[in-house]
């Protein structure tokens, strides 16, 4: 097992960081790793929900320190967080057997999860935290080693130190543990492996969002203004999208995910009729409904969640992996998981950048860095954009003393969005070259007369 265990970690490795560099860093992105550049140089953190929790930016500054600020190191984190998935997956095996083996598969050719890990984003540092989280809960439940209680409470911390959808996997945890009184946990109160998570779990989540305990404030906002920003976020449906969106998703790029995950409702259920389902079937079956409950209700719905779905349907598949490879359905999976393979792969080297895709945002173009690097070779250029949506750029001339301003001087070169181009021709400027940095999205180049 462990030789099938370093071969699916070095796939892994190899997916995720084979030409990790060629995609355009994007709009997210570059402010993730502007604001870990800028964390890195001056030391300076303040908690904003808007971009997510502390845990990334404090980490990747770390690393850029170390390493230098490339965006190899940026993307580093994330990919590497999902890699360690797979050694979790791996760990699961005394619970799942061979399951787990299907699990890592999925894991690392699933295309939402694939394409994610390879992007400067908190939610493939999140997954394996909770998996983690898990693992080392049912340790704990098992052994009563305390020691398992500290190591769950760390991951959970990591996991809100991430992000704020944190929070729903803390409540699928907790819930779960208060429905199931049956937990060794409930039958034998620990006040040691209380108070040990306890301090874990603050402990973590207190350095990273009071940075280092050096902002205070940090630790209150992390508890109330995360909740109030994304409650506000889903009352003004921002990002809003149907709700079948990611039914969509699903069956357009995660149909081999979602096949098993079908066929294991149907395992689980004739578990539960027969009152032989385990706890951690029942708990895979909590989180994936509670799961698909969550983020199809939400208004906000974005791609990259698509890996929130995909992560529980591929637990609860791997539970049931020796029913539903058996006999001939192996060569059907098989096949299956050979096509789903195919989508991943073209999607993530091939097709990045086509926000045709479902699966993929309104990722930044290629001439956005052609851009960058024009503004850094030129002399007397300001870029100026009243509503400041200019990024990338600020990343890509981190390093270049160029202003970025919301209000308009006469400079000789003025790199602006194209909707401000036209106040600027009557100013006596003229068009020197036009940009696309988004689908649909242009900046401009002009220059004085």
């Amino acid at each position: 097992m462990k030789k099938v265990l370093i071969a699916l970690l070095i796939i892994a490795a190899i997916t995720r960081f084979y030409a990790l560099t060629d995609r355009p860093m994007d709009h997210d992105e570059s402010v993730h790793a502007y604001l870990s550049y800028v964390f890195m140089k001056s030391g300076y953190y303040e908690y904003d929900p808007a971009f997510h929790g502390p845990f990334i930016y404090l980490t990747t500054g770390f690393l850029f320190k170390l390493f230098g600020d490339s965006e190899v190191v940026a993307r580093a984190l994330v990919a590497i967080f999902s890699i360690f998935s797979i050694y979790v997956a791996y760990l699961f095996r005394r619970y799942i057997g061979d399951g787990w083996i299907l699990l890592a598969l999925i894991l690392i050719f699933s295309p939402s999860i694939l394409y994610y890990s390879r992007y400067f984003r908190n939610d493939m540092i999140v997954i394996p935290s909770f998996l983690a989280a898990v693992y080392f809960y049912f340790r704990y439940s098992e052994s009563g080693r305390i020691v398992f209680a500290g190591l769950s409470s760390f991951f959970l911390a990591l996991m809100i130190c991430s992000k704020e959808n944190g929070f729903i996997y803390l409540g699928t945890l907790l819930s779960f543990i208060l429905l199931k009184r049956k937990f060794v946990f409930w039958r034998n109160v620990d006040l040691k492996a209380i108070f040990l998570s306890i301090f874990v779990f603050f402990f973590i989540v207190s350095f990273y969002y009071t940075t280092a305990f050096t902002n205070f404030p940090g630790l209150i906002k992390a508890f109330t203004d995360s909740i109030q920003h994304w409650v506000e976020m889903h009352e003004k449906k921002d990002h809003w999208k149907p709700l079948y969106y990611y039914s969509k998703i699903l069956i357009k790029y995660e149909f081999f995910v979602l096949g098993l995950f079908l066929a294991s409702l149907f395992q689980a259920a004739t578990r539960i009729k027969r009152k032989e389902i385990s706890t951690i079937e029942a708990f895979a079956l909590y989180w994936a409904i509670t799961a698909l409950l969550a983020y199809h209700v939400l208004s906000h719905k974005v791609p990259w969640l698509t890996v929130h779905l995909v992560a529980p349907m591929a637990f609860l598949s791997s539970l049931y992996s020796t029913k539903l490879l058996s006999e001939w359905r192996k060569y059907v999976v098989t096949a299956v998981l050979l096509a789903n393979v195919t989508v991943g792969f073209y999607i993530t080297y091939v097709d990045y950048n086509n926000t045709e895709h479902d699966l993929i945002y309104i990722q930044v173009q290629p001439s956005a860095v052609e851009l960058a690097e024009r503004i850094a070779n030129a002399t007397n250029v300001i870029v100026y954009e009243p509503n400041n949506d200019y990024w990338p750029l600020p990343w890509y001339l981190r390093k270049d003393n160029i202003p970025f301003s919301s209000k308009f001087y006469p400079y000789d070169n003025v790199v602006t969005s194209e909707r401000e181009m036209k106040n600027l021709l009557e100013k006596g400027y003229t068009l020197d070259g036009r940009y696309e940095i988004r689908p649909g999205y242009y900046m401009v180049w002009l220059k004085k007369d």
